[in-house]
């Protein structure tokens, strides 16, 4: 049996998520896998993964700015943290439980990248950021792409495969990328209710969330839930009757496959999940440019919107609903009409030979 280490980054909830997809799939095709991710994610996968082993790691946070990295801003941020002798730890426990490896594969998680180079063990990159290295900059206030290209630069200098999930169309030649479509679990759509959901990223707070619950109080005659790391906080202060806040659950898939639309941050993997569940989006990004490119993809293939928040802003997107729908069917039958699952099996038992 093949031995897979994955190392999976624990910022917001979309690499987890997509992982525990591509985890299963590997369990499925009788690989061995062992997990590696900061400590807030472990709960998360070891409900799912119950039997196999995940080490907690400590993962770098390279701080960038419109220019590219910040070494200055970066080394303030670790002066006090020995990450050498923390990856020094983390390799001495893989080869504890594990052994050696025979593939490592990397969610935008650079230790196990680096133990990868270490021990010249073949590693596959799967990391959507990825895609900003084919791309041409769009211009996006006080942003700039060398953000996502410099730190993808940084850690993964070299890969024997690049999987690049993508919810818009990307137009890449290289023999060792693999465009994948949305990398989504076993979500089905379920019966329509007549409610909106609300997702607030737990990874960062913004003013834009204030912003859309004082719009949504004006809205009496619509039902809405909100998810949110600071639903306590929101509930005091926004209290409605039509208006529910939930802490983050497993509550929140099942809302998410019978909402009737969603206005959530500008996460690539939720985004690509409701996609995937044929659900229009309005999109309030996050000050990333990832996120605020991924915005401008949904205006721009008409999937839902990322218009300034007003009152009637969010009221036309909740009456135009069922033509953004319309617009969601057509367009995953011309771009995303394969499965990823074979694709992906495909391409580790290639690496793998």
């Amino acid at each position: 049996m093949k031995k897979v280490l994955i190392g999976i980054c624990g910022i917001g909830n979309g690499h987890i998520n997509r992982q525990i997809s591509v985890i299963k799939e590997l369990i499925k095709n009788n690989y061995e896998v062992i997990i590696a991710t900061e400590s807030s994610k472990i709960e998360v996968l070891e409900a799912h993964f119950p039997n196999v082993h995940i080490l907690t790691i400590t993962i770098p946070w390279i701080v960038c700015n419109k220019n590219g990295l910040s070494f200055t801003e970066t080394l303030f941020k670790y002066e006090n943290i020995d990450v050498f002798k923390k990856f020094l730890e983390f390799g001495t426990e893989i080869e504890r439980i594990f052994g050696k490896p025979d593939l490592v594969i990397t969610d935008y998680e650079p230790n196990v990248a680096q133990y990868a180079y270490a021990m010249d063990i073949p590693l596959i990159t799967m990391e959507q950021q990825s895609k900003f290295l084919y791309l041409n900059e769009i211009k996006i206030a006080n942003q700039s792409i060398k953000e996502e290209k410099y730190r993808i630069n940084y850690f993964f200098p070299k890969y024997s495969k690049k999987i690049i999930s993508s919810f818009f169309p990307l137009n890449i030649k290289e023999k060792n990328v693999l465009v994948v479509p949305p990398i989504v679990g076993n979500i089905k759509k379920t019966k329509m209710q007549d409610f909106v959901l609300i997702y607030f990223s737990p990874y960062s707070d913004s003013p834009e969330y204030d912003k859309l619950l004082s719009v949504l109080i004006k809205i009496t005659d619509k039902n809405f839930k909100v998810y949110s790391k600071n639903s306590e906080k929101y509930k005091e202060l926004y209290d409605n009757k039509n208006i529910k806040f939930y802490n983050f659950n497993s509550s929140f898939k099942e809302d998410l496959a019978s909402c009737s639309c969603l206005i959530s941050t500008g996460g690539h993997q939720l985004i690509s999940e409701v996609i995937f569940l044929e659900i229009p989006v309005y999109v309030i990004p996050l000050n990333t440019y990832e996120q605020k490119y991924n915005a401008k993809m949904i205006d721009h293939y008409n999937l839902g919107t990322c218009k300034k928040i007003t009152l009637n802003s969010v009221l036309n997107f909740i009456n135009n609903k069922d033509k953004y729908v319309f617009n969601i069917v057509s367009y995953k039958k011309k771009y995303n009409d394969f499965n990823w699952q074979e694709q992906f099996i495909k391409t580790i038992e290639e690496v793998l030979k």
